[in-house]
């Protein structure tokens, strides 16, 4: 007899968070260095232009990110904490009708006589689970995350994204920083693709090459505009 094995999602919200956050740092900051580097090259420009505007990329992006993060979640947040705030309210008021809404969702399973009021007895037994298990069957909500901490996990994981491009061009090699960090990247959002089907439930290699091809059409659009800026200004 075959196992079975079930795959669920923990933490969903932090996962979502963290694979966000370092797919948009890492695909932002790669496309603009791209771009960056090969004006500055094609002009003769060392590194140290390129990696400012990295590392002011890297500062703005986390914050506008991370800040957004809090701002979305902290509404949703206050939203579910008010819908709970009111269907716990409405179980001390009218606890007879609140408990046929229980009730009502047994039955509709199919169940019925003993067994069915064996279950709603079982539930509305503790506030605590019968309101939990209202809001969760009514209202279709999960007790909220904290914002702070989406925000945070989003803030870092775009820095550590917005990092990997960077990295070769603190080297001083010249044109094979460009090189290097191409290489880097491709192989980073090969990943980070692969790790999105965490979340998006896709298939592995589908989300993996998806990002690359995003990656690489980027990597040829941002270097094209590079070169045609260069020479527009010079």
């Amino acid at each position: 007899m075959m196992e079975r094995n079930e795959e669920h999602i923990v933490g969903g919200g932090k996962i979502r968070s963290i694979i966000l956050g370092l797919n948009d740092g890492l695909i932002s900051t790669f496309t603009l260095l791209v771009g960056v580097a090969a004006a500055s090259f094609a002009g003769g420009v060392g590194t140290n232009i390129i990696i400012l505007t990295g590392i002011a990329a890297m500062v703005s992006g986390a914050v506008s990110m991370g800040l957004g993060e809090y701002i979305s979640s902290k509404s949703e947040y206050k939203y579910i904490k008010n819908e709970i705030k009111k269907e716990k309210a409405e179980i001390e008021l009218f606890p007879e009708e609140e408990k046929q809404e229980v009730k009502n969702y047994f039955e509709k399973m199919g169940l019925e006589g003993n067994t069915l009021d064996a279950c709603v007895d079982s539930i509305t037994n503790k506030k605590e689970t019968w309101l939990n298990f209202l809001v969760k069957s009514e209202l279709g909500l999960d007790e909220p995350e904290s914002p702070l901490i989406g925000a945070l996990l989003t803030f870092i994981a775009f820095v550590i994204g917005s990092l990997i491009p960077q990295i070769p061009y603190f080297l001083s090699i010249g044109f094979i920083s460009l090189v290097f960090s191409s290489v880097v990247s491709f192989s980073s959002l090969f990943i980070v693709g692969a790790l999105k089907t965490k979340i998006t439930g896709e298939r592995k290699i589908k989300g993996a090459l998806e990002m690359l091809i995003i990656g690489i059409i980027a990597f040829c659009i941002s270097y094209l505009i590079g070169l045609s800026l260069e020479q527009l200004i010079s």
